[in-house]
């Protein structure tokens, strides 16, 4: 994930029941988090569009699964495992 995702990611989270976006979401506070925990976080294409997001950091003892979002039509398709299998790969690399 890049800050250049940020109105797709935004998109995704704010279609998605259950997650909830704070003020730490901003555009400025994720640029942030994205420069202190630089490929820690992912998106998901499908055509082009974002389908799928997980944002993960450290703090440099434990690892962190910040949001994970997968849009409606594309779960139930190994997306969600997906992210979460990158973000664990790089917090224990």
């Amino acid at each position: 994930m890049t800050i250049e995702n940020y109105d797709a990611v935004m998109g995704l989270f704010t279609a998605t029941s259950g997650v909830r976006i704070r003020d730490a979401d901003s555009r400025e506070a994720t640029a942030r988090y994205l420069e202190r925990n630089p490929e820690l976080s992912f998106v998901a294409f499908v055509d082009g569009a974002i389908v799928g997001c997980i944002m993960c950091g450290h703090d440099g003892r434990r690892g962190y699964l910040q949001h994970l979002a997968v849009s409606e039509q594309h779960r139930r398709r190994g997306t969600g495992l997906a992210l979460v299998e990158a973000c664990l790969a790089k917090l224990v690399y």
